[in-house]
């Protein structure tokens, strides 16, 4: 069986050391990327290493021409930037598939792994699904999901998920290599929902409106892909990386810093307090304990209006 993987980011690595390693006659179609720490070259080196036969895309429109020209017997999508015309794909026997790392149809769209992880959800997922003009919409083959931990963070959940696609296309194949029918749910469209990609709003923290809970989760959801959950001070902007739920409480005004004893507490709403053990500041990760020397001090106060930013995500 010939195999086409179309993939735009390095999460099909692992798929496609597992093709080749069981002598599956896999191909890559890989996507350009706008991710930062993409490497194309990285990604076909390790193809030409394995004999996987790799075309780099300079136009979308290759994609159909790519397809056409080598045949394969199944593609698998896992991340890609455009919106495909699957009619456009012809002459795919056992079928069109995208692996979605999101719970279908709840979290349709381009990052699933951010929302589910701020959206604070229990379980998190991995989809497979039939591509249909519609996007995310198709009917799911194979799904899986995991508890959410609190040591879960966006480029933690990609890394599992990449490998947790693996399991679900190689069962696909063995039943299709043994002729079984796939188990195809439809979609519940009265649950739909879809998410864009993340703008700077959704990634600066609120300190007047979300509590300390809402607060963590942005920051696992922002970590370490935007370097963590964004706050304003005196017109400059920082990220949080890594926080937890301080043990005392506060009367202080949200945002208000407080540094003693090592430790550096930010007031949130109901009376708790944010306890930030690790900060960005100008590209460079620092102890919280340090921030002192960065000019950060107690009574300063974090604000919640994006105002004056420039530039996107």
């Amino acid at each position: 069986m010939k195999i086409g993987i179309v993939s735009n980011s390095k999460i099909c690595l692992p798929l496609l050391h597992y093709l080749s390693n069981n002598k599956a006659g896999v191909m890559l179609y890989l996507g350009k990327s706008g991710q930062p720490g993409f490497h194309i070259n990285d990604i076909i080196a390790f193809c030409r290493a394995r004999k996987i036969a790799v075309h780099a895309e300079e136009d979308k429109n290759e994609l159909y021409q790519w397809q056409q020209l080598h045949s394969p017997d199944i593609v698998f999508f896992s991340g890609y930037s455009y919106k495909v015309n699957v009619v456009q794909l012809k002459g795919v026997p056992k079928g069109i598939y995208n692996i979605h790392f999101g719970v279908l149809p709840q979290y349709r769209g381009a990052s699933p792994v951010f929302w589910q992880l701020k959206n604070g959800e229990a379980q998190m997922g991995l989809t497979i699904h039939e591509m249909t003009d519609r996007l995310d919409s198709g009917a799911v083959v194979w799904e899986q999901t995991i508890k959410n931990e609190e040591y879960h963070t966006y480029n933690y959940i990609n890394q599992l998920f990449s490998e947790l696609q693996v399991r679900g296309v190689a069962e696909l194949l063995i039943k299709l290599s043994q002729e079984q029918l796939l188990h195809k749910s439809e979609q519940d469209e009265s649950r739909g929902n879809y998410y864009g990609k993340p703008q700077l709003a959704d990634v600066m923290i609120n300190w007047d409106t979300m509590d300390v809970k809402e607060i963590l989760n942005l920051v696992k959801a922002c970590t370490s892909w935007n370097n963590g959950a964004g706050t304003l001070i005196n017109g400059l902007e920082l990220k949080i990386l890594d926080a937890e739920t301080a043990l005392a409480e506060t009367n202080n005004k949200p945002g208000t810093i407080t540094i003693a004893n090592n430790k550096f507490n930010v007031a949130c709403i109901n009376n708790k307090a944010l306890s930030i053990n690790f900060l960005n500041i100008n590209n460079t990760c620092i102890p919280a304990r340090h921030a002192g020397f960065y000019g950060l001090k107690t009574g300063q106060i974090f604000i919640s209006k994006i105002y004056g930013i420039a530039g996107k995500i």
